[in-house]
């Protein structure tokens, strides 16, 4: 069977289908590309008289990092700062207000940069108060000055509390004013952006800052509706600026329906590098890696994919479309279409003289998954139980790891006529579900006995990060009467690219006559990965067994091919299904190929050369003459010193013959003198290589025996005597003078 359903098919996927009666096949994937969804967003900041330099930097790097970070191109961002109004000057300057239009690109994102450095700043004649009604204000109507649907989210930040003592705009004495303010945030501001659907996540640092006012601004706007559920928004209060960026990013992940982990944080000083680990996990479909450069623009900034590759700038490369924005800014951002998974490395540079600073990378994602359903049996009888299978997938592959699925929630509701029953899909190896961990959710349901018409199955996935597109599934009752109904079967689970992989179609055919139907692959993660080589079949009245052959494609990427094989009719009918668990392996390496042979080899080699080894080592062992001794004679007496072979093949010395009349004696080597050498045979026999002075007539060497005496040829009164390998009491060692050896190798024409 294919892959996990093997067993659960066999049983359950004979589909019953009345002849005549027209089924609607599951809609296997999405018609639309399943893009993020686009938003409005708007970010205000703080610009009153008590921040400090550091402070508005700070402020700088969330609202920049935040308006860079977002996912969809097609969204809208804005970012404005405020402060009080003081004679002429607004609380809100229209002039520098941060712009980035839907459709905007990566050009008008490093603008979006330019633009918070450059105008989110203090500057000579701003009031130095906080007008809330001001920001509110400003941010609730940039939100909702286009009427659709989108997800609309405020960011607030600020260092201080709500403070309109000074402004005549909004009575005659300070706690007038201070009361008119917040009688206009909370009975006129927040319900109409309750009304309008905007989210309001107001955030606070320092030690001045009021927390019941940012908490009544937070529970009264609108929730954020996400996959898991409703997500009311929080405000937050935090120690400093550096706390803040992170807090900022925390609550638009939040509000964004994204997921993150914390940022990773390392120091950076002068002309120093560090690298930084994120990671984007396999749901991912839309992502993010934000970096945060410690206030210095200069310090550069690599991106560099699991497969050790850095990333482009901008462009695509394979499934990954890049673009990137703030470069030679406070903060840098690279935006990803279909980010490949895994831990990314994010490589910071900084210049010589550069400020040491902390520095941060950060990945922000989310999933828009695909649940690709199969109905078993597609057209039930009334009464009949029926199972759910359904397998999520990105835009590009299914997820076949259980680990990358963890804490996300399968579900399916079917509703049609005396029917609505929500579903809990689950990978547990229980009920309707065969195997645990194989990244299929399954479930089922019993159809009434008086079932008719059509019914519907809507899935959806739910979990931090994760949008679902609702896929849905028709299905229709069948009829009574005869009944065709066909099994699906794979011989392989797994595949290499290029690969043939067969299968059959089991038949039951109620009829009476042949029914001629066609075999189907519906909703495959990659068109083309995997195809029918011969797409026709017959199923003959009866039982019946007709094979088949899927291909894949040579070039076809690892992982999980995805989709369903369906048997479809003439009339249209789905007459059998079942997923199209088949995994495309990668193909295997040059090791993985040849790695037994190779093997092989290495051990015939090594065999070979301990053999060449051990014969050398015993031909060497033959011939070594370590523990020969060899004494002088003269007239029969032994003349001191007795000289002993060192280790080695050969042994030379000379024999010493004063002028003075002193007893000759055996003298190690010098330079220029003339040489005996003693070597041994091939068959153990010791030979004695007189110099060239002393030419022997009929050999090149004489044959010593030990204890035998052999006169020297130059000196009749004279001969050399040789013993064992023991060498005996009054000998010495040879070479006993380690800077002119005795002992010397080599050939006989070098000597």
């Amino acid at each position: 069977m294919i892959g996990r359903f093997g067993r659960a098919v066999a049983a359950a996927s004979l589909v019953a289908c009345a002849l005549g009666v027209p089924v609607i096949p599951a809609r296997a994937a999405p018609s639309p590309g399943g893009e993020v969804e686009p938003i409005h967003l708007a970010i205000a900041v703080d610009e009153s008289g008590s921040l400090s330099d550091d402070e508005v930097r700070q402020e700088r790097i969330a609202a920049a990092s935040v308006a860079i970070a977002e996912l969809s191109p097609e969204s809208d961002v804005t970012v404005f700062g405020f402060g009080s109004r003081a004679g002429n000057v607004q609380a809100v300057d229209p002039d520098r207000t941060c712009e980035l239009a839907a459709g905007a690109g990566a050009a008008a994102r490093d603008a979006m940069v330019a633009c918070v450095q450059e105008n989110i700043r203090r500057r000579a004649g701003d009031g130095a108060d906080t007008d809330f009604v001001a920001a509110l204000d400003q941010g609730v109507s940039t939100l909702t000055r286009k009427p659709d649907d989108r997800r609309r989210i405020l960011l607030l930040l600020t260092d201080g509390q709500l403070d309109v003592r000074q402004d005549g705009h909004y009575g005659n004495t300070p706690e007038g004013r201070q009361r008119e303010a917040e009688d206009n945030i909370r009975d006129r501001i927040l319900p109409a952006a309750k009304e309008a659907g905007v989210q309001i996540w107001p955030l606070g640092f320092g030690d001045d800052v009021r927390a019941e006012l940012l908490d009544v601004m937070a529970a009264q706007s609108a929730p954020a509706r996400c996959s898991q559920g409703e997500v009311t928004p929080q405000a937050r209060l935090v120690a400093d600026g550096a706390a803040a960026v992170t807090a900022m990013m925390d609550a638009f992940v939040r509000g964004r329906c994204l997921d993150s982990k914390p940022p990773e944080e390392g120091r950076l000083g002068e002309g120093e590098t560090v690298e930084l680990s994120v990671t984007v996990p396999a749901i991912a479909t839309d992502g993010a890696i934000n970096v945060t450069k410690g206030g210095d623009e200069r310090i550069t900034v690599e991106f560099i994919g699991p497969d050790g590759k850095p990333a482009p700038a901008t462009g695509t490369v394979g499934d990954t479309t890049f673009e990137l924005a703030g470069s030679g800014g406070l903060v840098e951002s690279l935006r990803m279409r279909n980010p490949a998974s895994g831990t990314w490395r994010v490589k910071l540079t900084a210049p010589a003289d550069a400020k040491p600073g902390v520095v941060t990378a950060r990945a922000v994602w989310q999933g828009v998954l695909h649940t690709v359903f199969v109905l078993d049996p597609p057209s039930p009888r009334a009464g009949e139980t029926v199972s759910v299978v359904m397998r999520p997938h990105t835009r590009t592959a299914e997820i076949g790891d259980p680990s990358e699925l963890a804490g996300y929630t399968f579900a399916a509701q079917v509703s049609g006529t005396g029917l609505d029953q929500s579903l809990r899909l689950a990978d547990d190896g229980a009920g309707a579900d065969e195997r645990d961990g194989d990244t299929y959710y399954s479930a089922s349901f019993t159809l009434p006995a008086t079932a008719a018409g059509s019914y519907r199955v809507v899935g959806t996935a739910s979990g931090p990060g994760v949008e679902s597109d609702r896929q849905e599934t028709t299905f229709r009752i069948a009829a009574a009467g005869p009944q065709v109904r066909a099994r699906i079967l794979l011989d392989a689970a797994t595949a290499l690219p290029g690969a043939e992989v067969t299968g059959t179609v089991q038949g039951s055919n109620g009829s009476g006559a042949a029914v001629p139907a066609r075999i189907v692959l519906t909703g495959v993660s990659r068109p083309g990965t995997v195809t029918v080589a011969a797409a026709d079949v017959t199923l003959a009245a009866g039982a019946s067994e007709t094979a088949f052959t899927l291909t894949v494609a040579d070039g076809a990427a690892p992982g999980p091919a995805g989709g369903i094989v369906q048997v479809v009719g003439a009339d249209g009918a789905v007459l059998g299904n079942a997923p199209l668990a088949l995994t495309v392996l990668a193909p295997p390496s040059l090791l993985e190929r040849f790695g037994l042979y190779l093997l092989a080899a290495l051990v015939v080699l090594v065999v070979l050369l301990a053999v060449v080894l051990l014969a050398l080592r015993r031909r060497r062992a033959a011939i070594e003459v370590k523990g020969l001794a060899v004494a002088l004679h003269e007239d029969g007496r032994e003349l001191p010193p007795r000289l002993v072979a060192p280790a080695g093949t050969r042994f030379e010395f000379d024999v010493s013959v004063p002028d003075d009349g002193s007893a000759p004696a055996l003298r190690r080597v010098s330079a220029g003198s003339d040489r005996y050498r003693i070597e041994r045979g091939a068959d153990g026999s010791v030979r004695l290589f007189v110099p060239d002075a002393d030419a022997l007539p009929d050999s090149p060497f004489l044959s010593l025996t030990p204890g035998a005496v052999v006169p020297l040829p130059r000196y009749p009164r004279l001969g050399l005597q040789l013993s064992g390998r023991s060498p005996a009491p009054a000998a010495i060692a040879a070479p006993d003078d380690a800077t002119q050896p005795l002992y010397l190798s080599g050939r006989d024409d070098d000597l």
